[in-house]
Parts: structure tokens; C-alpha cells; sequence
């Protein structure tokens, strides 16, 4: 089981936290503040109300064991460098630090962060892709500019095999892979979990076993397909919806 302490109990440090811990993660959740200790005690391995950045109350706690130690402190840098450096000089294995802009990432990271997390911008950025592209089910950036994402088959290529459609001289992306309902043929009604006769929408589908396949030139695709995508965010916004 992975082992985790998050260290600044805001709404970014808090929900990490919880959902670390929902996933099955040891996690030990640290704050200054009693109150907001005391919320989280029952949704996490361990809370406990002590100062960051005094090693000492650190080790006791067993804050040098974690795999993962993620600084969550928003509102106070100078606390948010000290810890990290703290986490650093005690030999913990991974250390990912919030910043509230670049020149703070940059002083993080060469202080010992092994990544740094800047929940804002972020989050600007996963929506800016969703208003332009609201058609994609999910988004990740792997460069500037440049990412992957799943999206369920446009109606204009259903039953088109992936020769005929040539994504990557009409389209410049690239088609990763194909999550395709299990099964010789995708079903539209009375599918697993499902009320019998009810017609599946794209939210219905999460319900359904789903299997990836090779994308072949050959392989057809079914209105029902959901599409792993590369390519660049300029390009990935023009494909038909």
C-alpha cells in the first residue's frame, strides 16, 4: 500500500487527501489548525494538528517513511519552501510542492521538489480545453500544446474504417487505441445494469465492460467506440464533434 502525507489541509490539500485515502492510500493528513484537523480525522489514516516545518514532530510522526509527500501550503510560501526542504534533508522519497505561480515553481524545484503542482493554473487549463473542445471526455497535456484525449466517435465517421477516414492527413492527429463495448456487437438496449429496453446514452456507457483494441486500418468504427487521441490542442479542437 502506498503511503502518503499531505502536509496543509486548504481545499486543495483537503481533497487530495480524502481522495487519496478514498482510493485504498495510507495517508497522513498535517495542518497547523486544530479545527481542520479534527474534520478530516475520520477520513483519512491519521490527522494531526503540528507545525511543518519542525522536523522533529516530523519523524516522530513517521513523515520520513511516506512514499509520497505533497505540500499543500497555499497561503504562506516561506512555510511552503521550509517544508519542502525539511521533507528533503529527511530522506523522504518523493516530494511534489504547490506553487501559486512560475518564479515559486522554479525556486521548488531547485530546492528539492520532485514536481510541483500549481492547482489554478491547471484548472484553467483542463477547462479551456473542455469550452473549446466540449466534445472530449477527458484531456491530458503530455507537452505544451500537444496532448491526449478520449472522445466518443463523431456520428460523421461511424462505420467508417480508419483507412477511409485517414486521421493523419485530414485531421494531423493520431488514433492511440479504440475502448469498445466487449462483445461481437456493441448493444443498444437492455445492456448489463440497465434497465431492459432502456436505450444507452454516453453517460450509461461507463457502466459497460469496455476492451482496447489496436486501431488496424481495417478496424470499422461503432457509435458506440470511444477514441484515445494524439495530437496537437489546434487540431484536436477542429475534428468534427
Amino acid at each position: 500500500m502506498d503511503r502518503f502525507a499531505v502536509i496543509g489541509l486548504g481545499r486543495f490539500g483537503s481533497r487530495l487527501a480524502q481522495n487519496l485515502a478514498a482510493a485504498g492510500a495510507e495517508v497522513i493528513a498535517i495542518d497547523h489548525s486544530r479545527q481542520i484537523v479534527e474534520e478530516l480525522r475520520d477520513k483519512v489514516t491519521l490527522a494531526i494538528a503540528l507545525d511543518a516545518t519542525d522536523e522533529q514532530a516530523l519523524r516522530l510522526q513517521g513523515i520520513d517513511q511516506v512514499d509520497c509527500a505533497v505540500v499543500g501550503i497555499g497561503n504562506n510560501f516561506e512555510a511552503n519552501a521550509l517544508a519542502t526542504v525539511l521533507l528533503r534533508s529527511i530522506g523522504v522519497k518523493r516530494i511534489i510542492s504547490r506553487a501559486g505561480n512560475q518564479m515559486q515553481a522554479q525556486i521548488l524545484q531547485r530546492i528539492g521538489a520532485d514536481g510541483v503542482v500549481r492547482p489554478e493554473d491547471e484548472a484553467a487549463d483542463r477547462w479551456s480545453h473542455r469550452l473549446l473542445a466540449p466534445f472530449t471526455i477527458d484531456h491530458i497535456e503530455l507537452a505544451e500544446s500537444y496532448a491526449i484525449i478520449q472522445m466518443p466517435t463523431p456520428g460523421a465517421w461511424v462505420g467508417k474504417t480508419l483507412a477511409e477516414l485517414d486521421m493523419r492527413r485530414k485531421h494531423q492527429v493520431t488514433l492511440v487505441a479504440i475502448k469498445r463495448l466487449a462483445g461481437a456487437e456493441a448493444p443498444r438496449t437492455g445492456a448489463p445494469g440497465l434497465p431492459a429496453g432502456a436505450a444507452i446514452g454516453p453517460s450509461d456507457q461507463d457502466l459497460l465492460e469496455r476492451i482496447v483494441e489496436a486501431p488496424l486500418p481495417t478496424s470499422r468504427l461503432r457509435d458506440t467506440d470511444i477514441l484515445v487521441i494524439a495530437g496537437f490542442d489546434q487540431d484536436i479542437e477542429k475534428l468534427p464533434k
